[in-house]
C-alpha cells in the first residue's frame, strides 16, 4: 500500500500518494552530485590551455552545463539547447510540487520529448561526443620523468589518418600514451554505443548510474496518470447544485427527500440535511446524470475550484456548507419548481419552489348557507 499524504488546495483537503519517482529522482540527483569530475576523468586539461577554467566538480553540475559554459574547443554545439535548459525545471517541479495537475503532466511529457531529441541528435547525445586519434600506433619506450609533456610512453604512429572515437577520450590510445586506466565502456569507434558518465546520467544502465533521468521521467508520467487520488474532502466554492449530476450524490439527496423527519410541512430542514450529507462518502465514478452533463470529476473540480487532475479521483466527501447550497442541490436534483413530498406536502423553499394552493373544503353548515 502506497503511503498517503494530505494537502489543502483552495480549501479542499486532498489525499495524494507519495510517488516512487520522486524518491528515485532524489536518489539520482544525490548519486550525480557524489560522482566527482576526477571519477569521470573530466576535469579540464591545463595542458591544453593553462588559462582554461576547470570543469564543474560533479556529474550533476557537468550535466547541467553539458552544452553551456564548458564547451570543448571547436565544439559544434551552440550552447542554446540540451540538458542544461531543463534540469532546473525538472528539479523545481519534482521537489516543490505536492499535487500534480494536467499542466504538470504536460511538462513531464515535454521533458521526455527533449530527452528523446537529445538521444536522437548526434551533436547533443553524450554517447556521440567526438574525439580523434591516429588510426594506428604502437607503444614505444618509457619517457623520462622530466619530459615536458604528461605522456609517459613514446607513441610510434603507424597510420596517421585521423580515426573518430565517440563518448570519452579515455581509450586504449590514451592508456598507451599517458599510462592512465582505459574506460572500456565509456568510448567506442561506433556511434550510439558508448556509455560515458553523461550518457549514464541521462539514460542509465552504467556502472556509475543504473537508473538515468529519462527512465525516471517515464516513471513519473506512468505514476501521475496511473495512481488515483483516493479521496477529496470538498470545499464547495461555487454552484453546489452542479453536484446533483453525480449519481452517488443524487441518490442520497432523494433519500433525504423521503424522510418525513427532515420536514416541517413542506419546508425542509436544510441545515440538518447538509450536516447529514457532510458525513457521507460519495463515489465519483465516470458517468453523470444527463446526456450532456460533464463528467463527475470535472464537476467536482469545478465546484471546488480545483485544477484539472490527470489521474482519477475515486471518492469525495463534503466539508461544511450552508443552507443556500443545500437548497440549490435539492432544486437541481428534483429538477422542477413544484414537487410533492412523501408526507403529502409540496416542497416549500422560499423563492425557489411553487406550492399549489390547496382547495379548502367547506363544512356542511357552510354548504347549507350557499
Amino acid at each position: 500500500m502506497t503511503k498517503k499524504s494530505r494537502i489543502d488546495v483552495n480549501g479542499s483537503t486532498i489525499d495524494v500518494p507519495t510517488y516512487k519517482f520522486k524518491q528515485e529522482y532524489l536518489r539520482w540527483k544525490s548519486q550525480c552530485n557524489k560522482i566527482t569530475s576526477e571519477t569521470m576523468a573530466s576535469t579540464g586539461s591545463k595542458y591544453v590551455d593553462k588559462d582554461r577554467q576547470t570543469y564543474p566538480r560533479s556529474l550533476y553540475l557537468q550535466l547541467k552545463n553539458h552544452v553551456n559554459k564548458y564547451l570543448r574547443p571547436n565544439s559544434s554545439n551552440t550552447g542554446n539547447d540540451g540538458v542544461y535548459l531543463l534540469l532546473e525545471k525538472i528539479n523545481d517541479l519534482v521537489t516543490t510540487t505536492k499535487l500534480f495537475t494536467k499542466d504538470n503532466l504536460e511538462d513531464f511529457n515535454e521533458f521526455l520529448d527533449v530527452l528523446d531529441d537529445i538521444e536522437d541528435d548526434p551533436k547533443l547525445n553524450p554517447r556521440n561526443t567526438l574525439f580523434t586519434r591516429p588510426a594506428g600506433w604502437r607503444k614505444g619506450k618509457r619517457l623520462p620523468k622530466d619530459n615536458k609533456t604528461r605522456a609517459v610512453n613514446e607513441i610510434i604512429i603507424t597510420d596517421d589518418a585521423p580515426q573518430k572515437i565517440y563518448g570519452h577520450y579515455r581509450d586504449n590510445y590514451f592508456k598507451d600514451k599517458y599510462g592512465l586506466e582505459e574506460k572500456k565502456n565509456w568510448w567506442s569507434t561506433e556511434q550510439d554505443t558508448a556509455n560515458p558518465p553523461l550518457a549514464q546520467a541521462i539514460f542509465g544502465n552504467g556502472e556509475l548510474i543504473q537508473r538515468g533521468l529519462k527512465p525516471i521521467i517515464e516513471l513519473a508520467i506512468e505514476e501521475i496518470t496511473g495512481t488515483p487520488i483516493s479521496k477529496i474532502e470538498l470545499k464547495i466554492q461555487r454552484n453546489a447544485g452542479s453536484l446533483a449530476r453525480i449519481p452517488s450524490v443524487r441518490k442520497q439527496v432523494f433519500a433525504l427527500l423521503k424522510r418525513t423527519d427532515l420536514f416541517t410541512g413542506g419546508k425542509p430542514k436544510l441545515k440538518q440535511m447538509a450536516t447529514i450529507l457532510q458525513g457521507m462518502d460519495f463515489v465519483v465514478g465516470t458517468k453523470s446524470f444527463g446526456a450532456r452533463a460533464a463528467k463527475p470529476q470535472t464537476i467536482i473540480q469545478y465546484v471546488a475550484n480545483l485544477p484539472d487532475f490527470p489521474n482519477q479521483v475515486e471518492r469525495f466527501s463534503l466539508k461544511p456548507f450552508g443552507e443556500s447550497g443545500m437548497a440549490s442541490l435539492i432544486m437541481e436534483v428534483v429538477g422542477k419548481k413544484t414537487y410533492k413530498l412523501k408526507n403529502g406536502n409540496y416542497l416549500d423553499i422560499k423563492g425557489r419552489t411553487v406550492v399549489p394552493k390547496q382547495e379548502v373544503k367547506k363544512s356542511w353548515m357552510e354548504q347549507l348557507w350557499r
